[in-house]
């Protein structure tokens, strides 16, 4: 399962480098939109995801995202809309490190099911 990281500004990639710390060449991508020309976020994160289906067509995704609702957030749920990927990948607001870590550990040990199931859950949790 491929990580990417997505966030306004420069938080995507500043969270990929402080995971390095953890793990040696952890393998992830990062996408950052920044003002003013945010549509260079979506068309880098549109490459990552056309390079990584050529490389395993079956690929599936876990996007951690800064917000909900953020522009990072909305590009990535329409770039997988327009694409037809919605169903293989999972988006996750309010990355951190914690949440990065915890993240990263679970995507090549667990199903894309599951992690959907781990999201909905904490999307309850905080709502309530």
């Amino acid at each position: 399962m491929k990580m990417i990281f997505v966030a306004n500004e420069h938080l995507a990639t500043s969270l990929q480098d402080a995971l390095a710390g953890y793990f040696d060449r952890p393998g992830t991508d990062a996408v950052d939109f920044c003002h003013p020309d945010h549509t260079a976020g979506t068309r880098k994160l549109a490459k990552i995801l056309s390079d990584a289906l050529a490389e395993d067509p079956a690929e599936t995704f876990v996007i951690l995202v800064d917000a909900f609702g953020s522009t990072a957030y909305n590009e990535t749920r329409l770039l997988l809309a327009r694409t037809g990927l919605t169903g293989r990948a999972v988006v996750v607001p309010g990355m951190n490190l914690p949440l990065a870590i915890k993240y990263y550990g679970l995507k090549d040990a667990v199903s894309l099911g599951y992690l959907h199931e781990l999201q909905d859950e904490t999307m309850e949790r905080d709502a309530g």
